[in-house]
């Protein structure tokens, strides 16, 4: 095992902080050894994982931990101090809290695996860029959001949105509900989604055994390995996958949105923002 991470696990573990074994455990993989601290000598995933996690970043978790992970208007943690930062390897620790939960942090289910690994690497690009441990690199944005074409936002609008939206129905008088502009666009983009376990938008899934038992609740996480899923009742469930069995039926209603997500240009963010603005 590489020295540095050696030293580093024998210090998180004189502060309290749970190890898993060598075995079962990821290494960091060292590309910069004689950068000034940890984050800075690991290696990155590829740019456009890091350009995914940005994305996702943005959408679900900047207005609680902020641009630039150092906390935001609704109260998240500074991330560059984040000791669950600090110990993640490649999304382990990030990805079990953002699928648990933590204190005031609450449950999101909506991430894949993949997706969950995309933000843990976004938030190291950010350290990897940083001058010193809990200090972050300038970040370069503009306030200014409405800077789109309302007309083209409109089409956009008609052609991607109107089968499930209405600018008279659920969408009526948006932009006088969320004054906010970024806020809306946030909102927009994310589908709407408010935090799960607020009464937000979540994914359901039923599981059907071989014996024929179906299983139903609030899904917690799917892989090629295993589902797991939270009951009505708060039972807590999980089977292990292997081929298409068990059956697993999800019912994401954010399902669209989250494939707008790879797909949506800068330049349609702007303009759907730009005509939503306009729905008073």
């Amino acid at each position: 095992m590489n020295i540095i991470v050696k030293v580093l696990q024998i210090l998180l573990l004189s502060y309290g902080f749970p190890i898993a074994a060598q075995d079962t455990q990821p290494e960091i993989e060292i590309a910069n050894p004689s950068a000034m601290f940890l984050q800075q000598q690991r290696a990155l995933p590829p740019a456009e994982v890091i350009a995914r996690g940005e994305t996702l970043y943005q959408v679900n978790c900047r207005l609680c931990h902020g641009p630039d992970l150092r906390g935001g208007d609704q109260g998240g943690s500074n991330l560059l101090r984040s000791d669950v930062v600090l110990i993640d390897i490649a999304g382990e620790s990030i990805g079990e809290v953002i699928t648990e939960g933590r204190g005031s942090m609450p449950i999101f289910d909506n991430f894949s695996n993949e997706d969950i690994a995309a933000i843990a690497g976004y938030i190291h690009s950010i350290k990897f860029e940083s001058e010193g441990q809990g200090s972050t690199p300038p970040v370069d944005y503009d306030l200014d959001i409405l800077v789109g074409d309302a007309a083209a936002g409109e089409r956009y609008f008609d052609r991607e949105c109107a089968t499930c939206h209405s600018v008279t129905g659920d969408l009526s008088g948006i932009a006088t509900r969320i004054p906010n502009d970024y806020i809306m666009q946030n909102t927009w983009v994310a589908g709407g989604r408010r935090q799960a376990g607020r009464g937000g938008v979540q994914t359901t899934v039923i599981v059907t055994t071989q014996g024929g038992e179906t299983v139903a609740g609030r899904l917690l996480r799917y892989d090629d390995f295993f589902v797991s899923l939270r009951t009505e009742d708060g039972t807590y469930q999980s089977f292990s996958r292997r081929g298409g069995s068990p059956q697993v039926d999800l019912d994401d209603p954010l399902y669209r949105h989250r494939e707008l997500w790879s797909e949506l240009r800068d330049s349609d963010i702007h303009d759907v923002t730009a005509y939503l603005e306009t729905i008073k």
